[in-house]
């Protein structure tokens, strides 16, 4: 009777089975009356079987149905978890997920009809629940067989061997199990098994095809079980989004895009120690836009901004993906350039300085400058002695004319680039 329905569902027209979102079929009958059965279509999500309840593949299928047989049309409802949400003063989400998951966690441990075995990918028994004492026991002292396979008859070892060491998702679905039971026959077991992180849960019950309570009941827990994994995988997800997110917030300066001072003072130790241990080039570019406090004081402030955001735009143009732009205060900037020589800084600036005279800011009739100071980086040196040294030559740019650049004295180079 149940393999007529299967037929009639699957096996004859494929109704169900290539429709998005569906994840299997089970057939139950009632105990009492054959012809009278459940049918349970298991999906994805709820959207995905209102759109299949409302198709004419599903009223084909009923159509279908053999003569004589009765749906129990009292089954109607559908059921999906979609999220979990945190309770009030909560202390973060995964313990969200934890209250969640509380009763039917409780549910589980105290079973007397359901056993539950939480089991290593090799077979090893973790825990066992109430049920599961009775059919997998363990020594007065706790000793006894720790893995399944002392259980089980040796034509299911391998099956089962096979299900745990799969790398994907074990198959949907019971299977049957036959558990070895001393000098009598073997007892048949329909079990499940889920997939948690890091190890199996195997739950079962004794074979039984009219039990429908318990399929009902099985179905629901595997449900339960494989929603509140899948949205603790989507929260972590989120979380370590919301946290790269808040972490670049963080190092970023807002109006311009580029680096803030923060983050320039964590690279500046680490760039320096590595140019001194690897003994290779590392450059610093001082600069600032010239008469920058006229432009807001004569065009105002949204004019001001506009400039330094194309600023940083012209800077993050030019920039290697190494390299580190930052934004140190106002309309100061450095640019940090670790294998660079003093020549290769000299370089970049000049492009700078070019690009940015041909800057149009909207609101701004002024054509844009830039001054500029440049330092290399001497064996023993710090990084705020480096960037003072920029920032030097970088006020005698200002004291020399402005729009201009100027290399910084010290352990490399010392001069003038003229404007």
């Amino acid at each position: 009777m149940e393999a007529e329905v299967r037929r009639a569902f699957l096996d004859r027209p494929r109704l169900v089975e290539g429709t998005p979102g569906f994840r299997g079929l089970d057939v139950l009958t009632d105990a009492k009356d054959s012809s009278v059965f459940l049918l349970l279509t298991r999906w994805t999500d709820a959207e995905s079987f209102r759109a299949w309840h409302r198709s004419e593949a599903h009223h084909e299928s009923h159509r279908l149905i053999p003569k004589g047989l009765k749906l129990d049309a009292s089954f109607t409802s559908v059921t999906v978890a979609e999220s979990f949400k945190s309770p009030e003063n909560g202390r973060d989400l995964n313990e969200a997920l934890e209250v969640q998951a509380t009763a039917l966690s409780q549910w589980l441990i105290g079973s007397e009809a359901v056993f539950a075995l939480l089991l290593e990918p090799d077979g090893t028994i973790r825990a066992r629940n109430r049920a599961a004492e009775r059919i997998f026991p363990t020594g007065p002292g706790g000793e006894g067989a720790s893995e399944i396979w002392h259980y089980l008859i040796s034509a299911d070892i391998k099956n089962l061997r096979c299900r745990l060491a799969a790398k994907d998702r074990p198959e949907d679905g019971s299977f049957l199990l036959n558990l070895a039971d001393g000098e009598r026959s073997p007892v048949t077991w329909d079990v499940q098994l889920i997939r948690c992180t890091g190890f199996f849960l195997l739950l079962g019950t004794q074979e039984s095809r009219h039990d429908s309570v318990f399929q009902t009941e099985i179905l629901k827990l595997t449900n339960e079980l494989s929603a509140a994994l899948r949205e603790s995988s989507r929260v972590n997800r989120q979380l370590q989004k919301t946290n790269e997110t808040i972490e670049s917030l963080v190092r970023t300066d807002a109006l311009t895009g580029l680096a803030n001072r923060r983050m320039l003072e964590e690279a500046l130790p680490r760039e320096t120690a590595r140019a001194e241990r690897l003994r290779e080039s590392l450059s610093v570019i001082f600069a600032d836009l010239d008469r920058f406090k006229s432009i807001n004081d004569e065009f105002g402030h949204k004019t001001g901004d506009k400039v330094l955001q194309g600023f940083g735009a012209v800077v993050k143009s030019q920039m290697r993906a190494y390299a580190l732009a930052a934004r140190f205060g106002g309309d100061e900037f450095v640019l940090l350039l670790p294998g660079t020589t003093v020549k290769g800084a000299v370089t970049l600036a000049k492009r700078i300085r070019k690009k940015v005279a041909e800057l149009t800011v909207p609101g701004c009739p002024r054509q844009i400058a830039v001054s500029m100071g440049i330092a290399s980086f001497g064996p023993g040196e710090t990084g705020e002695e480096l960037v003072a040294r920029a920032d030097a030559a970088l006020y005698r740019a200002k004291e020399k004319g402005r729009n201009r650049i100027e290399i910084a004295q010290g352990p490399r180079t010392a001069g003038a680039i003229g404007a």
